[in-house]
C-alpha cells in the first residue's frame, strides 16, 4: 500500500506539467490555423508627390505637320506644355497598370489612361499601339473633326519614364501636358491657326468654371484617387 501511494502521489505531480504541455500545443495549433485562415487586409494607402512644372516648352508628338518631315523621327515645333513630375511616392513598387490618368474638363473625361498605355520615347518613331486610349471630348467640345476617336492621347498628354520599360513607377517619371498653342500658332504646311488639335483647350487656364482638372487614381486594392491638379492653377 505504500508502494502504491508513492506511485499515485507521483501520478498527481507529473499531471499538471501534462496538463500545460498539452494547452501550449493546442494553442499553437490554433495559432497556426488562425494565421493560416487570416484574411488579408489591403495594403497601406498609395501616396504620390509630385511637383507641377508651367511655363514649359516640348516638341510636338504624334503630328507630321508639326514637324520637319512625314516622320516622327525627325525634329518638331516646340509647342507650349507643362510637366507634372513625381518626386516620390509609396509603395516602392507601384505598377503603372494600376496607376490612371484622367483630365476632366467641362464635367467630361478628355482622357483617360493608365500610365502603362500612355508611355511613350519621344524621339524613337513609335506610334500608340492597339488600345491606346484615345481622346474624348470637353463638354460639347471636341478636339478632332474626324469625332472623337480620331485623335491619340500623345496630341494632348504622354507619361516618359526615366528607365523606360520598367513596369512600376520611378521618382523623377513625368506626363508632360500640352496646353493649346494661340490662335496665331501655325504649324509647317503653314495652316493657321494649326489645324489639328494639341493641348488642353485654352479656357482651361483661364475659366474657374470649366473645370478642368488632371485626376491621378490608384486603381488596385484599395482603390483611391491620389492626386487632384487643377489646371487653371498651372498657367496658360
Amino acid at each position: 500500500m505504500h508502494w502504491r501511494r508513492r506511485r499515485l502521489s507521483g501520478l498527481r505531480a507529473v499531471s499538471p506539467i501534462i496538463a500545460a504541455l498539452l494547452l501550449t500545443a493546442i494553442t499553437i495549433a490554433c495559432g497556426v490555423v488562425l494565421w493560416s485562415l487570416r484574411i488579408h487586409t489591403p495594403t497601406v494607402g498609395v501616396q504620390i508627390d509630385y511637383v507641377a512644372e508651367g511655363d514649359q516648352t516640348e516638341p510636338a508628338w504624334g503630328d507630321p505637320t508639326d514637324c520637319s518631315n512625314d516622320t516622327i523621327y525627325a525634329s518638331c515645333d516646340g509647342l507650349p506644355a507643362f510637366f507634372i513630375v513625381f518626386t516620390a511616392h509609396s509603395p516602392q513598387n507601384i505598377p503603372l497598370v494600376d496607376l490612371d490618368f484622367e483630365m476632366l474638363c467641362n464635367h467630361t473625361s478628355l482622357l483617360n489612361g493608365t500610365f502603362a498605355a500612355m508611355e511613350v520615347i519621344p524621339g524613337t518613331g513609335a506610334n500608340p499601339g492597339t488600345g491606346a486610349p484615345a481622346l474624348g471630348q470637353c463638354g460639347t467640345w471636341h478636339p478632332s473633326k474626324s469625332g472623337t476617336t480620331a485623335t491619340y492621347f500623345n496630341r494632348l498628354a504622354y507619361f516618359e519614364q526615366i528607365v523606360p520599360g520598367t513596369t512600376v513607377l520611378h521618382d523623377g517619371d513625368i506626363f508632360v501636358v500640352y496646353e493649346h498653342p494661340l490662335a496665331n500658332f501655325c504649324d509647317r504646311n503653314g495652316n493657321c491657326p494649326d489645324d489639328d488639335y494639341h493641348g488642353a483647350p485654352p479656357w482651361c487656364f483661364t475659366s474657374q468654371s470649366a473645370d478642368c482638372e488632371i485626376q491621378i487614381a490608384y486603381t488596385g486594392n484599395p482603390a483611391t484617387i491620389v492626386a487632384v491638379i487643377p489646371i487653371i492653377d498651372i498657367g496658360g
